[in-house]
């Protein structure tokens, strides 16, 4: 609906909606001091005070939809778009300062591994490694057979991804090899996020969100099994806590707490 909404985690109570953006919001991204960074469908970034609400910049640069944003170590921004490309921002001065150019297809994720290189996922079904600060390609990951459409960084800096073949992939980012590969998903899976105890949470068009064991590659079919009305499209692990928030294709927020492994 092309805003962006802030929630109390504790009470589930809405504190405020942003709005300035014309299209749907399908990124955010915090910033060193607290900025939170959205991009969306109208080919624009807007960076937020969330503590005023306040709107204070516009970055410009992109041809198509901005899919995915990504802070980087040193306060840059990343930025990946319909276009193809991923643009590294300096958002102190709302500068474009670099544009990497090497996915067939929109870019659809961004991560920051250990070190600081960046890792992105496209509708190419590549996975594509980047040096931020020379704008270097260092390897491309193909083993997806469909879109990626995210990816998350495990404890000990493994990659994992998710991908339109319904399934999510394990990576050793320094080799490129794939370590494992991860059914149990019937449809596109959509979303990641890693638990404080290092398991994995996917959250899928088949409407699941389920938790994986990353050691064993096995789904933790112990647990009860999450289903939404919809499509489940984002996953955000809550700091402090055992909450996971999923967002669905209905326009709801599902706040589930996590049984332990």
């Amino acid at each position: 609906d092309g805003t962006i909404k802030l929630w109390d985690p504790a009470s589930g109570q809405l504190q405020a909606t942003l709005e300035g953006h014309y299209g749907s919001v399908s990124a955010l991204a915090v910033l060193p001091g607290g900025r939170l960074a959205s991009g969306a469908g109208a080919r624009t970034i807007k960076l937020w005070d969330p503590a005023s609400g306040q709107l204070q910049a516009t970055l410009e640069g992109h041809i198509y939809w901005v899919r995915a944003l990504a802070g980087l170590p040193g306060g840059r921004l990343a930025s990946g778009g319909g276009d193809g490309t991923i643009k590294l921002w300096d958002p102190a001065s709302g500068q474009l300062q670099a544009t990497l150019k090497g996915h067939d297809g929109s870019v659809s994720a961004l991560a920051v591994l250990p070190g600081g290189r960046l890792a992105s996922g496209g509708g190419d079904g590549t996975i594509k490694l980047w040096d931020p600060d020379s704008g270097q390609l260092q390897a491309t990951l193909e083993r997806h057979y469909g879109p990626v459409n995210a990816l998350a960084v495990l404890p000990g800096g493994r990659l994992a991804s998710g991908g339109g073949d319904n399934t999510i992939k394990l990576w050793d980012p320094a080799s490129g090899q794939l370590q494992a590969t991860l059914k149990g998903h019937s449809a596109m899976v959509m979303a990641l996020a890693v638990l404080p105890d290092g398991r994995l949470a996917s959250g899928a068009r088949d409407r699941t969100i389920k938790l994986w064991d990353p050691a064993s590659g096995e789904p933790e079919t112990s647990q009860p099994q999450f289903v939404a009305d919809a499509a489940i499209s984002a996953l955000a692990f809550l700091p402090g806590g055992s909450i996971l928030v999923a967002g669905d294709a209905s326009g709801r927020l599902h706040w589930l707490r996590l049984p332990g492994p």
